[in-house]
């Protein structure tokens, strides 16, 4: 437990360097942002710490809190409140806007309809990252709610440490319990990035270049509120389904700009068996390095050969020979 004062009670000077940035978006979150960022504010960091929230053209007052919390903490948030929506139009905003104004070491990141309860949450994530060069992120868990913060049963997100190499399959971690390192700062980020349909998945296989992740299992839980009108944890099955598709494409393409055959060649598999659940028309997946079509097809037919003549041998008929 640290000492240091709650981010409520902090002015920082404009030459401090930024040690972490707090990632938020936000869409007709009227009745969440402000307990959502409360739990920013009760931060208790010895380090300086920026929010940049994104509001993608809510249409309630979310954005008018914002502003107001803004007005108060000058030096803490930093606002980007669009005209229009961008979701609609295919955009990510984490890539596309909110990873890009980061200018922190490390980013944690919380949606605006789900909230932190551990004041030094932040302080024991950047403490680990400081002091474990080679890991890339930190995690926790996380309590599922309801719209109006009562206890839903919810065992998503895996609960261990994940390897460099299983961070690159880009695992299902709980993204409001996440701290890791900055990996977009003064990089310029691939076009075809901003329109991953479940970014998180992409961020975390994107770290696996960079280090290996680590669950802190006594933090205390993350509230991540599940509710119809939820992106993606109350959507239809298909839905579901095909975004997590969609994602897993965009994992392999990211793999395949970074020469990475096995990452490619695993993200493409994982996009086939997870269309495959919807029951339509099964789906293969060949490596680019798979024998043509028509060779494939030869061999099967040598093989079915070799087979049919085997049950045909005198002495294999049994009782069913003709």
């Amino acid at each position: 437990m640290t000492t240091a004062k709650a981010l409520r009670d902090r002015v920082f000077a404009a030459d401090e360097a930024v040690k972490l940035t707090i990632c938020c978006i936000a869409f007709n979150h009227e009745a969440f942002i402000a307990q959502c960022l409360t739990g920013f504010l009760d931060q208790r960091c010895d380090f300086r710490v920026e929010i940049v929230i994104y509001d993608d053209a809510s249409t309630d007052r979310t954005a008018a809190i914002i502003a107001d919390h803004a007005a108060r903490h000058p030096t803490i948030f930093r606002t980007i409140l669009m005209p229009d929506n961008q979701y609609s139009k295919g955009v990510n905003p984490y890539f596309a806007h909110v990873f890009p104004a980061a200018r922190g070491e490390h980013i944690a990141i919380c949606d605006g309809d789900d909230f932190w309860a551990d004041p030094d949450k932040l302080a024991r994530q950047v403490a680990v990252l400081d002091a474990e060069p080679e890991t890339v992120m930190t995690f926790g868990p996380v309590r599922g709610i309801d719209e109006s913060g009562a206890d839903l049963a919810y065992s998503g997100g895996i609960r261990h440490d994940v390897t460099a190499q299983g961070l690159r399959a880009g695992p299902a971690i709980n993204t409001l319990t996440t701290c890791f390192r900055n990996i977009y700062r003064d990089k310029p980020v691939s076009l075809f990035v901003r329109t991953s349909t479940i970014g998180d998945l992409l961020v975390w296989a994107m770290l696996g270049y960079h280090g290996h992740a680590r669950y802190l299992p006594d933090l205390l839980p993350a509230n991540y509120r599940l509710r119809a009108a939820g992106l993606i944890s109350m959507q239809g099955r298909e839905r579901q389904i095909m975004m997590t598709v969609t994602a897993r494409l965009h994992i392999a393409a990211y793999h395949a700009e970074q020469g990475d055959a096995v990452a490619h060649g695993a993200a493409m598999q994982d996009a086939v068996a997870e269309y495959n659940r919807l029951g339509a028309a099964a789906l293969r997946y060949y490596p680019a390095d798979a024998p043509p079509l028509g060779i494939r097809l030869t061999r099967w037919r040598k093989a079915f050969t070799r087979w049919r003549k085997g049950l045909l041998r005198p002495g294999l008929k049994g009782k069913h020979g003709r």
